[in-house]
């Protein structure tokens, strides 16, 4: 058994604030979307109000683009008790770059100890987890070389260099079964690995490969050390984001013949094992499946959570270039009886999926401002962050006026801090 740590550690403290923070069950979130186009990333805010309602008054806030954002970058929400901030990381550079919402401030973080092509991220507690996508072994690639997983903490506010704490990114133990240890011959033929299922469950972050028969791995966040959990590969793809207790909301693999995704809510929690080969053991159980209908060619959906048990999902995105006009397609859910499915979750119930009642479901087409180059969507947070108040102020007179944000308001012009 691992030795009892201080509640000063930061380890420790990791793992209260993601129990405090990671219940999306207790308020509602406006829903942030990053969009990459021709020269750099733009921030997209859509009222949790609209999302979960419909609102069509509103379209989606251009809040600015994001300065010396790159392609190859990956995109996750970090929280602390200082805030919570859009965290850029990736690309040919490994650098970090961190958006404020609420003061529309960029900062320029550390950058990784080696660079990685659109990585992993993870927000747990008040650290944000990068893995490899794709391992390499060959440092002439000069991507994904190790250290393949690190990690940069925000316990103490924004990790730059005008923070008198500055902290680094720190290097972790790699999963076992990345190529760690290879023979000469494997070598210079190495596996080919990619990371395609992942999730934050508890004190333990999750992953499965693409590679089927390989298994989930589990990382403890205090003790960083590895464990195989489940013999079977995590039965979504991506990530699998909180909506509660031990529910989570994830994709289930496309359908490819009748270009159908599935929105599905699956119940997983990591128990101590009784079998003496292993010390924890990954329980997985679908609750209820939703098909999406798609027409066309469908990308990998964005889920997003959205508090108070329910989740969206972006699965269709359009560009319009005769009006240069980005259009998303949501589909948000909300659990009806959230607290007694919650409860019955912790408590096993049986019959809990019978509890998970039909979700109220709202689909529509949020316009964004017209903007000079075309966009794809890359990333959907959700974060409780306020508007800072000129622009509380504004786009309040835009609705009551009966006109929209885009028409009074400029998207103001995000200022990178290093």
């Amino acid at each position: 058994m691992a030795p009892k740590r201080h509640r000063g550690d930061d380890d420790t403290m990791d793992v209260e604030s993601s129990a405090e923070l990671g219940s999306s069950a207790e308020f509602s979130k406006p829903v942030y979307v990053v969009a990459r186009g021709l020269a750099a990333n733009s921030v997209f805010v859509v009222d949790a109000a609209a999302v979960a309602g419909g609102n069509l008054r509103e379209p989606a806030r251009h809040l600015g683009e994001l300065p010396a954002s790159i392609r190859g970058m990956s995109f996750v929400a970090a929280h602390s008790k200082h805030g919570s901030w859009i965290v850029a990381v990736g690309g040919r550079t490994g650098r970090t770059i961190i958006y404020d919402p609420s003061t529309l401030e960029g900062f320029r973080g550390p950058g990784l100890c080696c660079p990685k092509r659109k990585p992993v991220l993870i927000s747990h507690g008040s650290k944000v987890y990068a893995i490899s996508r794709t391992p390499s072994v060959h440092l002439r690639r000069t991507l994904d070389f190790e250290p393949w997983f690190e990690s940069l903490n925000f316990n103490k506010g924004i990790p730059c260099v005008l923070n008198e704490e500055y902290s680094e990114w720190k290097s972790l133990p790699p999963p076992p079964f990345f190529p760690c240890l290879l023979d000469p011959l494997e070598f210079r033929n190495p596996p080919k690995i990619s990371i395609s299922s992942y999730a934050a469950v508890d004190s333990h972050i999750l992953f499965s490969p693409q590679q089927e028969d390989v298994g989930t791995y589990a990382f403890h966040v205090v003790e960083k050390t590895w464990e195989k959990v489940w013999d079977e590969n995590l039965p979504f793809v991506g990530q699998a984001v909180h909506l509660g207790g031990n529910l989570f909301a994830a994709a289930c693999r496309v359908i490819s013949n009748n270009f159908v995704v599935t929105a599905s809510v699956f119940r997983m929690s990591i128990k101590v094992s009784m079998s003496p080969a292993v010390s924890h053991k990954l329980s997985v159980i679908l609750v209820k499946q939703f098909p999406v209908a798609s027409d066309g060619k469908i990308p990998r959906p964005l889920f997003c959570p959205l508090g108070k048990g329910g989740f969206c999902v972006i699965r269709k995105v359009s560009f319009r270039p005769n009006k240069e006009c980005l259009k998303m397609s949501l589909t948000s859910f909300q659990m009806d009886n959230i607290q007694p499915m919650l409860t019955a979750c912790q408590t096993e119930s049986a019959d809990s999926g019978d509890m998970l009642v039909e979700l109220k479901v709202e689909q529509f087409m949020v316009p964004s401002q017209y903007l000079p180059s075309p966009l794809t969507v890359v990333a959907a947070l959700s974060m409780d962050c306020k508007y800072p108040e000129l622009y509380q102020k504004k786009t309040t007179q835009a609705v009551a006026g009966g006109t929209t944000v885009s028409d009074i308001f400029e998207a103001p012009v995000i200022r990178l801090r290093t």
